[in-house]
């Protein structure tokens, strides 16, 4: 004789508890693993200004301005060194001034955005505190650009053209100026005018060496 029977599977208070805990365990996971890629992917695309990131994320600058949130320059314009500069690189440039000046050493410059990009080459002037007949070349790359800082017959002055086509397009990328220095300049002052003109006065001292500024690669 066939007898049909039929059963129904029930939990122990017991077992449903586990079964609750086990569910709220991996919902918890869940949730706390989405919590950390928020945070990953906040920490690696920031939503803060150049001037945030270029001075508490990547170090680059040597004063926190948030009144230029884009280290933004015009041009022309003139940066007085012994001024809390924004644009000015936190490499190279001693943090404290004296004498109207402040010190450059080994590698150091400037960054900034402009809000165009330049029609014209720009030249880039470094003004010294005082004539310093031994003054020579010196190398700096701008962007991916090579290009070599000229004395010129005053003394104290260092002057060199920036490419116009070496500047990048976008206004709120990081135009970056850094010059290698073999022995600390003392720097007043820094100035960017655009120009039409293609060459540079060679340095008083330059003999027979010719240098087409703004076409070294």
């Amino acid at each position: 004789m066939a007898a049909n029977a039929s059963s129904t599977v029930t939990l122990s208070p017991q077992q449903q508890q586990q079964t609750i805990l086990r569910i709220l365990l991996i919902s918890l996971l869940v949730v706390l693993s989405g919590y950390y890629i928020w945070v990953l992917y906040k920490a690696i695309t920031p939503n803060v200004s150049l001037a945030y990131k270029a001075y508490y994320i990547k170090n680059q600058t040597l004063y926190w301005q948030p009144k230029q949130p884009n280290l933004a320059l015009t041009l022309p314009s003139t940066l007085k060194t012994t001024n809390n500069v924004p644009n000015l690189s936190r490499a190279g440039w001693s943090f404290d001034t004296s004498d109207n000046m402040r010190q450059l050493s080994q590698q150091g410059g400037l960054y900034f955005t402009l809000p165009n990009v330049p029609t014209t080459n720009v030249k880039i002037t470094f003004t010294l505190t005082k004539t310093q007949q031994q003054l020579k070349p010196l190398t700096f790359t701008f962007n991916h650009h090579q290009g070599t800082l000229l004395p010129q017959a005053q003394g104290n002055i260092l002057v060199a053209q920036l490419p116009k086509q070496q500047f990048l397009a976008a206004s709120k990328q990081l135009q970056s100026f850094i010059l290698t220095t073999p022995t600390p300049l003392q720097v007043t002052a820094i100035s960017l005018t655009p120009t039409n003109v293609d060459t540079l006065p060679l340095p008083h001292s330059a003999g027979s060496f010719n240098q087409k500024i703004g076409n070294v690669e």
